[in-house]
């Protein structure tokens, strides 16, 4: 009998021991909170401004700020006039 008694007590504070305590946090969960996120932005030029120039090699078109392997040395498009770097190619 007293076994039975014993084991039924330990069925009752068992759980007690194992239970999960929760409590509200303030701060922003990780879940619903994106630690980094991309945007891009479009933008016209403004008005009375002169829009970048493309500039053309070998009958091929570039946009402003693209590099490119001409005679030897790396050139970089800057407002339609390649522009000579410092790097061999």
């Amino acid at each position: 009998m007293r076994a039975v008694l014993s084991l039924l007590a330990l069925a009752v504070a068992l759980p007690a021991c194992t239970r999960v305590i929760e409590r509200p946090s303030s701060a922003p969960s990780v879940v619903t909170t994106p630690a980094i996120s991309e945007r891009t932005i479009e933008r016209s030029p403004a008005a009375g401004a002169t829009a970048t120039t493309n500039c053309t090699w070998e009958s091929q078109t570039y946009s402003n700020g693209a590099t490119t392997c001409q005679l030897g040395a790396q050139q970089r498009c800057n407002n339609g006039v390649w522009e000579r770097t410092s790097v061999g190619c």
